[in-house]
């Protein structure tokens, strides 16, 4: 749906423009599968507004519908943002026993989610538990975002007890989001290069 991609453009420039979108695309949407994509990138727009309570309205109403683990997973997303890491994390682990064993992407998000999240929380073991698990999915190089992440993830995760594992896995991050034009995670990458 081409409208649902204007919504996204505008995420980067502007999230009340692309929530403003979202609420006038959903005047005019005919089916539940085109409110569903519409509200869907409205719920990033609203976490970006710190607006979480709506977001997880979205989320939760097409979770409650569908029972789709990737409706739950944006509920952990928004717990997680709005720093509710416990929540985060309790839902991240009642999504991955709804992930097929055959869906490695969604796994290897789910991993990436409860790792960072148990980091986050100062669980290092149990962060680097999760890590070993996804980094055991090899996952191949055809997406560069995700790569990004794994190696941005792979760089936090040892920044303290090996500098140099960190560095080389954040030089690999910054080429994978290089690769993918998103300024804004290499950003991130030269900055956390620049920390160590």
């Amino acid at each position: 749906m081409e409208s649902v991609s204007a919504i996204y453009e505008l995420l980067g420039v502007s999230p009340e423009q692309a929530d403003q979108k979202a609420r006038s695309l959903l005047l005019s949407a005919k089916t539940q599968a085109d409110k569903d994509s519409i509200n869907w990138a409205r719920g990033f727009a609203l976490v970006e507004l710190k607006k979480f309570n709506e977001a997880l309205d979205i989320w939760q109403e097409i979770f409650n519908r569908t029972h789709d683990h990737k409706a739950l997973h944006q509920i952990g997303f928004v717990h997680r943002s709005s720093g509710n890491l416990s929540m985060a994390v309790n839902l991240f682990i009642q999504e991955q026993a709804l992930i097929s064993a055959d869906d490695l992407q969604s796994r290897a998000i789910n991993f990436y989610e409860q790792s960072y999240c148990n980091l986050l929380l100062g669980y290092n073991r149990k962060a680097q538990e999760c890590f070993q698990r996804y980094e055991e999915l090899n996952m191949d190089e055809s997406d560069l975002i995700e790569r990004g992440c794994f190696y941005r993830l792979k760089g936090d995760l040892h920044k303290s007890n090996d500098k140099a594992l960190a560095k080389a896995a954040y030089e690999q991050s910054l080429n994978f989001f290089t690769q993918a034009e998103d300024s804004v995670a290499s950003a991130e990458i030269k900055e956390r290069l620049s920390g160590l």
